[in-house]
């Protein structure tokens, strides 16, 4: 997970909402493969209530050896759904021209993206935890999510990119982010240090995540709606109460709502004085918008 100092993204970094905060303008010598489009069907094995807030899904992978991973701990999947209840998922297909279509006439199927918590290459099953919320097209497939359920999903894509050398991760995050959390915490170095925040809606969605790092992490139950705030996130507010950062060269890592991510951004940049470059803010919803 240690990497070369600095990265630059040759793709769209789309994720659960289009706006991601990011300024890597020089050459950093993070040289990954041109992103492959391919797309898969994926039946689910198991369905599963995490938490009040999260439902885990298992899904094995039709055709799973073609997958490719990014290389990103964060990286997500977009999660294709049945266009109707009387549709089943369907995928593009390559056509004689290379391009990427639909020359049957199936539908296009809705779709969102998730991490990827976990992928098994050997057995080509993917874990997705899915964040339970009002009106949501994936939340509410999960919902009612069945063994035998079949989705689709492409190839991943991601953005997280410890830069080498350095000697700690701060990661503050909603509960959108949780998975991506659970997942670089699994991957860390032994003893890596690393100082987690995570705001969760209630106690009862907070996890134990098993990992070899040095992690410090600090719970904040107040996501949602509150008679005494506007808004779903306190993200801006939990930033705000970091006055110092570890010594050292490090990596800060933000995901949330996308106004209340760039905001964090900007106290660790302009309050702390924290490198840019070294800072990641990524939109992984908007307030008032579906996730598209």
């Amino acid at each position: 997970m240690m990497h070369d100092d600095h990265h630059q993204h040759e793709h769209d970094d789309t994720h659960e909402a289009h706006d991601h905060e990011h300024d890597h303008s020089h050459d950093d010598g993070h040289d990954h493969e041109p992103y492959v489009e391919d797309y898969f069907l994926g039946e689910a094995m198991s369905v599963e209530r995490l938490s009040p807030s999260l439902i885990r899904v298992v899904l094995k992978i039709a055709g799973g050896e073609r997958l490719i991973p990014s290389g990103h701990a964060d990286e997500w999947v977009r999660l294709a759904l049945r266009p109707d209840a009387d549709t089943p998922v369907t995928l593009p297909v390559k056509m004689e021209d290379g391009e990427w279509g639909r020359p049957d006439g199936s539908k296009h199927c809705p779709n969102r993206p998730y991490t990827v918590r976990r992928w098994d290459a050997a057995s080509h099953e993917m874990v997705i935890d899915v964040v339970v919320h009002e009106g949501g097209v994936a939340a509410s497939w999960a919902l009612g999510a069945q063994v035998g359920d079949v989705v689709g999903i492409c190839n991943p894509e991601g953005r997280l990119w410890v830069p080498k050398g350095s000697q700690w991760i701060l990661m503050l995050t909603d509960i959108t982010g949780l998975p991506a959390v659970g997942r670089v915490l699994e991957e860390l170095p032994t003893g890596f240090k690393a100082i987690v925040h995570v705001e969760v809606p209630c106690e009862a969605d907070k996890q134990e995540i098993v990992t070899q790092a040095d992690v410090s992490t600090v719970w904040h139950v107040c996501h949602g709606l509150r008679d005494d705030r506007e808004g779903y996130t306190e993200l801006p507010r939990i930033a705000g109460e970091i006055k110092e950062l570890p010594e050292g060269s490090g990596y800060i890592y933000i995901a949330g709502e996308a106004r209340a991510a760039s905001a964090c951004r900007k106290h660790f940049r302009d309050v702390l004085g924290f490198d840019k470059k070294r800072i990641d803010a990524i939109g992984y919803w908007i307030e008032g918008q579906a996730r598209v």
